[in-house]
């Protein structure tokens, strides 16, 4: 491949990504969490007792869930994190409608001032 024009001073792509990883970790260390026994253990029994995604469900499609969503963000408090309560979601609707309703909820909560708690 011919070489790419990059100005002086930009970062490659894999430099991006690992300054947007080495941010994310410092920021949001609970998200290790993830790769626990506890939390396999618990996303499997989600997925088991609900293979399909609730929200396709609710628009009358059937799609298997491969996420399991906090219903209440746990925003890092671990009582939250293992109990819940869950629901099972595709990615798209995890990714997209889910993730854009938690982030227009975070701003308003700053907008009024609250902690990332929400209290």
């Amino acid at each position: 491949m011919p070489p790419t024009f990059r100005p002086a001073g930009q970062a490659s792509r894999r430099e991006r990504k690992r300054e947007h990883d080495t941010k994310r970790r410092r920021e949001k260390p609970w998200r290790r969490w993830y790769g626990l026994a506890v939390w396999k253990r618990i996303r499997a029994a989600q997925l088991t007792a609900q293979p399909w995604c609730e929200l396709c469900l609710e628009r009358g499609e059937t799609v298997a869930a491969t996420v399991v969503n906090h219903v209440v963000p746990h925003r890092g408090i671990w009582s939250l994190f293992v109990s819940g309560p869950f629901q099972s979601l595709c990615a798209p609707c995890h990714d997209g409608e889910v993730q854009r309703r938690e982030r227009k909820e975070a701003e308003a909560a700053k907008g009024r001032g609250e902690s990332k708690s929400g209290g």
